[in-house]
């Protein structure tokens, strides 16, 4: 469908990769719903309440458009971490113009921070009866004592996104292993570096490893890793994705499968069912109860933070940790969970580093993008007309 340079974007979509915005563009397209994708090019201009230099899929084809009208909705995908300051800065500048002139946003504006804070994420969740790994002070004397009674403990940035700035630290036959991820300075690529030390010697490196990459001006926190359920010896966690969509209903999208130390970033998806069939095996469990118990927290996690903030939130991914007796706890949650998480190109056809993928997963997976993309371009509308019924923009 080709759109007029008049007409009023939907959906705008900040996020400067190409392939995540790309799939919500290409579906937008399919059913007719005018989205653009804000890029690193893009200009504002306040006076008028345009946007320069967008991009859009018309009739299948990626197309330039040199302005449009502000957005009725913006689905803002960019992280805060990571290389690209400008371009951070860029995107920000943005959103909060858009946000001054009306626009609504797939999650609240600017008003999400108890969700990266995860110290106050692990409080809330405490008092609301909802089981999290508890979080503990920054401390030589609190790591020690916590290294001696759990096998893995996550050094965490409170404030932090995608991964960067934890430091994995876990006990084995060999010694410890610390683990975290960084951003390679020749491009973008994300890289784990593993080392071992002595148990009296692993605070410090720590904190050398923390001023090396520049952590050291942020503020830390410990986590001690829950009973989880570990495949082959790695960590595994689950992945819900919880969104609002048509009406502003409120549901889980879809649940991934994760494991460490099998990609050269953040774990590999996989299909759940097996990891809910195995521990079923061991607990007085079914795979079914488990999977039912994962949705319920994710749920009641999402509507908890929607109580704290007093706003209704369009999209937040949970990170689930697993026990050996199937009881789920919610590690933490994403207010920009990315896109493609569930399904990536590049994989498409291919094992699992694992070896263990179900062949079948690669489609499932891909549906359950389709559907995720659709909850966001249904909440959209919903949030358009809502507004438009008040006399909004």
């Amino acid at each position: 469908m080709t759109h007029q340079p008049h007409d009023k974007p939907l959906l705008g979509i900040l996020q400067g990769r190409l392939i995540p915005r790309k799939a919500l563009l290409e579906l937008a397209d399919s059913l007719g719903v005018f989205a653009i994708a804000i890029t690193p090019d893009s200009e504002i201009d306040p006076q008028t309440k345009t946007i320069k230099n967008v991009v859009a899929v018309q009739g299948g084809n990626t197309v330039p458009l040199p302005s449009v009208p502000f957005p009725h909705v913006v689905y803002d995908m960019q992280f805060s971490k990571g290389k690209g300051q400008k371009r951070r800065k860029h995107f920000r500048e943005i959103a909060k113009a858009l946000n001054a002139a009306g626009s609504h946003f797939i999650n609240p504006y600017n008003s999400l921070g108890l969700v990266n804070d995860k110290v106050a994420f692990g409080e809330l969740m405490s008092r609301n009866g909802i089981s999290s790994p508890s979080c503990y002070p920054h401390s030589k004397e609190s790591f020690e004592k916590l290294l001696s009674e759990h096998e893995s403990v996550f050094v965490k940035p409170v404030s932090g996104n995608q991964g960067f700035g934890i430091i994995t630290t876990t006990r084995s036959e060999l010694g410890i292993e610390l683990m975290y991820i960084i951003v390679a300075s020749c491009d973008t690529e994300i890289e784990r570096r593993q080392r071992w030390y002595k148990p009296e010697n692993v605070f410090a490196a720590i904190e050398d490893i923390r001023s090396d990459e520049g952590w050291s001006q942020s503020e830390y926190f410990l986590q001690p890793s829950v009973d989880y359920f570990p495949w082959d010896g790695r960590w595994t966690w689950l992945r819900a994705s919880v969104q609002r969509a048509g009406e502003g209903r409120l549901g889980v999208v879809g649940i991934v499968f994760n494991y460490l130390h099998c990609s050269e970033y953040g774990g590999r998806h996989d299909d759940p069912q097996i990891l809910y069939a195995k521990i079923a095996e061991n607990c007085d469990k079914s795979a079914k109860d488990i999977e039912y118990a994962c949705a319920r927290i994710a749920l009641a996690t999402h509507q908890v933070l929607e109580d704290a903030i007093g706003q209704k939130i369009g999209e937040l991914g949970m990170d689930i940790l697993l026990d050996n007796n199937g009881n789920p706890h919610i590690l933490e949650a994403n207010n920009k969970q990315g896109n493609l998480i569930y399904w990536d190109p590049q994989y498409a056809g291919t094992q699992n580093p694992g070896g263990f993928m179900n062949p079948e997963f690669n489609e499932r997976a891909k549906a359950m993008d389709v559907n995720r993309n659709k909850a966001i371009l249904q909440y959209a509308e919903f949030l358009a007309a809502k507004a438009l019924n008040s006399g909004g923009v």
